[in-house]
């Protein structure tokens, strides 16, 4: 990584708004992040070299405005799972040297000065980040809890059935990994609270850590102001505003219903209301 090289982290518990934010953030010229290749090639990190060679030839097929995917859960996911708490311990020189080599290679493969990292798993692991990246700067979203643990408990249901047929790393199995250690004997609601619980827990305990090195932002501020509030994260995170961007980015978002909880059943409702009053 080059001396004015930054990195920026965007945490938010799961169902946040963490993708929506990142995708409109990364939009940036002066921006570099995992995408597919780097997934593809997780587990081999010798072939990180090829990247910015692929990319480039991306561009050449497809023009000046291609947009890469962002694709890092797996090069996030290679020595832990998502639920895993992570501290300063966790941290090895394999690690260490591994994640570098991630952040060099797509700074080199962009051509940026500044990597981009979103993983909502990160909650659980900013003593971890922190200890490897001590200088990035950290972007956290939050919404309210009502929609965010519906969200979670929607998404729960409709993969499911995925979930128990998909081959995951470390012996996860996605939600009905969830189930098992949040609720094995409660309802699949029940379950989704106390995961969000757990996971907030967390979260908070460990914020004090990057305290001055952090910007917090409403998830339902940013849809209604989306132009305004990037441009407070750019000036946060040392990006310029160019003329471009007011092309690339929508003044406000089309209003999403954050209101779907109200629609649950009746029982899921109470339950719901039981543990998220105000």
């Amino acid at each position: 990584m080059g001396e004015n090289s930054k990195i920026i982290f965007i945490v938010g518990i799961q169902r946040s708004g963490t993708t929506i934010l990142d995708n409109l953030f990364t939009r940036h010229k002066d921006t570099a992040y995992c995408e597919n290749f780097s997934s593809r090639f997780y587990m081999s990190p010798w072939k990180f070299r090829f990247i910015p060679i692929l990319l480039k030839l991306q561009k050449l097929k497809y023009g000046k405005k291609f947009q890469p995917v962002s694709a890092e859960g797996r090069v996030w996911r290679r020595y832990f799972t998502e639920i895993d708490y992570l501290d300063e311990s966790d941290v090895s020189k394999e690690i260490m040297n591994y994640y570098n080599l991630v952040v060099k290679t797509q700074l080199k493969a962009f051509n940026a000065n500044n990597f981009v990292n979103k993983n909502p798993a990160n909650c659980l692991r900013i003593r971890w980040i922190n200890k490897m990246f001590p200088d990035a700067r950290y972007i956290v979203i939050w919404r309210d809890e009502k929609a965010v643990v519906t969200s979670i408990y929607q998404k729960m249901i409709k993969e499911w059935s995925v979930d128990l047929n998909t081959e995951y790393e470390h012996g996860y199995h996605g939600y009905v990994t969830v189930k098992e250690k949040f609720g094995p004997n409660v309802s699949k609601m029940e379950a989704c609270i106390n995961y969000y619980n757990h996971i907030k827990k967390k979260f908070l305990q460990d914020l004090f850590i990057i305290e001055n090195r952090k910007i917090e932002m409403q998830y339902e501020h940013f849809i209604k102001n989306t132009r305004d509030e990037l441009k407070k994260l750019y000036r946060f995170t040392g990006l310029k505003w160019y003329d471009e961007l007011d092309e690339i980015i929508p003044k406000q978002l089309q209003q999403e219903n954050n209101e779907k909880w109200k629609r649950l059943p009746e029982f899921e409702l109470k339950l719901l209301q039981k543990h998220f009053p105000s």
